[in-house]
């Protein structure tokens, strides 16, 4: 086995969608015109007006470890910021840079004096430091990155690592999803945050994929998420319950299967014609999804699906009995079709609601 695992890069790039999600959540309420772009300026860059205000570069590793002075990914880091800088100067001393990494900063290290807060932040000191780090290491996948930091004049290495926050020992892929959850502890019940966290974080990668795939990548204001977790709110409220499966069509595998279930013999019977027997099928397969992830996630109340499945029943029967009358022993053939035609039109245009669910597949398909 390779002692290089792909786990670490894979968890990179989840980790850098993932804390994404958490560092927009928390600059939502503080600054609702804020942009995020993601792998565009930076890992993770934030923007006014579509210019940036914070480049952040993730560092995620599976194990703990340390970052010193002489680490390549520091200095790879550091390297990409002054060419930025460099080819941005109306930059410099405006954008915040932030070092995020899972793994621990070292005491006595250059690094370490690059932490945000008053009393153990020393630019100078860390500049000295990193000075001597750069001429001592001899990294030579960095080495390009520790030429050009020596290159530039004392004064400008100072101004950019005035710019630079190291945070170490920051939250790894699994502890930002309980971060993100205590951020949306408000959003909904106690009971219901799994499920509300795992719908909005499916909903935030199908954005973020649609944003890479774009050329040349594409801003995402951050007041979208806010305007998601008001949707997923209503969802979760008493009253309601989320919708996943509205827009998801099965298989063609799944179609020549439920194809032999009885109900559909029996539209055929009545002559529902191909794209009814369809329409049939996806919305008892939809339904079927949708039934099957609220009792996964804990949404239902006890019973609920059996009370509801009885008021279908009871819904059908008053219009079964309607029919009934009209039926004699010499009925002819053509005329029970229609009969059963007309039964099957009242009964799927009458929607039966969940609490306020009314989207008909729900009615239809159970």
């Amino acid at each position: 086995m390779s002692v290089h695992s792909a786990a670490d890069s894979a968890s990179g790039y989840l980790y850098q969608c993932r804390y994404a999600l958490l560092a927009a959540l928390r600059r939502q309420a503080v600054s609702p015109a804020l942009q995020i772009a993601i792998e565009t300026f930076d890992d993770i860059a934030f923007l006014e007006s579509g210019e940036p205000i914070e480049l952040i570069q993730t560092k995620h590793s599976l194990s703990a470890k340390n970052i010193g002075d002489m680490d390549g990914q520091f200095w790879n880091t550091i390297g990409i910021w002054i060419k930025r800088v460099t080819d941005h100067p109306s930059e410099l001393g405006k954008v915040k840079l932030v070092f995020l990494t899972t793994a621990t900063l070292p005491a006595g290290s250059g690094i370490i004096l690059l932490r945000p807060g008053e009393k153990e932040r020393d630019v100078k000191a860390a500049a000295e430091k990193l000075e001597a780090a750069a001429l001592k290491s001899k990294n030579a996948d960095s080495a390009w990155a520790r030429e050009l930091f020596l290159k530039q004049t004392p004064e400008l290495r100072e101004q950019i690592l005035d710019m630079v926050e190291a945070l170490d020992a920051s939250p790894n892929i699994i502890d930002a999803r309980e971060n993100i959850a205590t951020e949306l502890r408000r959003a909904c019940g106690p009971e219901h945050l799994t499920a509300f966290v795992e719908r909005l974080e499916g909903w935030w990668f199908t954005v973020l994929i649609a944003a890479l795939a774009t050329k040349g990548g594409k801003l995402i204001p951050v007041s979208m998420l806010d305007s998601k977790v008001d949707d997923l709110r209503e969802e979760f409220g008493p009253a309601r319950l989320p919708i996943d499966y509205g827009a998801v069509d099965p298989s063609a595998s799944t179609v020549t299967l439920l194809e032999a279930r009885p109900f559909v013999e029996q539209l055929k019977l009545i002559r529902v014609g191909p794209t009814g027997q369809k329409m049939a099928i996806v919305d008892f397969f939809r339904a079927r999804q949708q039934r099957s992830r609220w009792a996964r996630d804990g949404l239902l109340r006890v019973n609920e699906l059996t009370d509801y499945g009885r008021a279908l029943a009871d819904n059908w029967s008053r219009r079964k009995g309607l029919i009934e009358g009209k039926v004699k022993p010499d009925t002819a053939p053509d005329e029970l079709v229609s009969l059963g035609q007309s039964l099957y039109a009242e009964t799927t245009a009458a929607c039966v609601p969940l609490r306020e669910v009314t989207e008909p597949f729900i009615s239809h398909g159970t």
